[in-house]
């Protein structure tokens, strides 16, 4: 008997704790997200901002690494060309000189 009073004895105050510490997660739980919607309430008006920012950044880095990339291998092509002699320096120049004039 001595024995079921010493196991309830150890019990109760694990079992005290473990409520104790549920139901303060519970609140913290809830305070977070108390104040997540706070904050998404005062900066809604800045969000969509920050969005548009953030959109126009991402695109901005993304078309700017494409045209590096394939300036990149436009120049990495052009040096094997020449080295195969498949192309020729005056060749180039013609080409340039002939695109330039069409732009204009």
């Amino acid at each position: 008997m001595s024995r079921g009073l010493l196991t309830s004895q150890i019990d109760l105050p694990t079992s005290i704790y473990k409520r104790w510490f549920i139901k303060n997660t519970q609140e913290k739980h809830f305070e977070l997200l108390i104040h997540r919607q706070r904050w998404l309430r005062t900066n809604s008006s800045l969000s969509n901002g920050f969005f548009r920012s953030n959109t126009l950044s991402e695109s901005y880095q993304y078309l700017s690494n494409l045209f590096l990339s394939n300036g990149t291998l436009l120049d990495q092509m052009t040096k094997t060309l020449l080295r195969k002699r498949w192309l020729f320096p005056n060749e180039m120049v013609i080409h340039i000189c002939s695109n330039n004039e069409s732009l204009v």
